[in-house]
């Protein structure tokens, strides 16, 4: 569920940065840690991953796993 309106643009570089910090990390603790830095957290929702803007205290989308296990 979505709480706040991305615009097709932002959302997509936001998704880009996020799996890029994934691919940077080495574990699922670093990835949440760098997120953090940024003022984006993470939390699950069953199989797939939920990224929030922290400041806002509100979730932005949902990130599946088959996406987050693609090379």
């Amino acid at each position: 569920m979505i709480h706040t309106p991305l615009v097709a643009a932002e959302f997509a570089r936001v998704q880009d940065f996020v799996l890029a910090e994934r691919r940077k990390s080495l574990s699922e603790r670093e990835w949440q840690f760098r997120l953090r830095g940024y003022g984006y957290g993470l939390r699950e929702s069953g199989n797939n991953r939920v990224v929030t803007a922290l400041m806002k205290n509100s979730d932005l989308f949902e990130i599946n796993e088959a996406v987050l296990n693609a090379p």
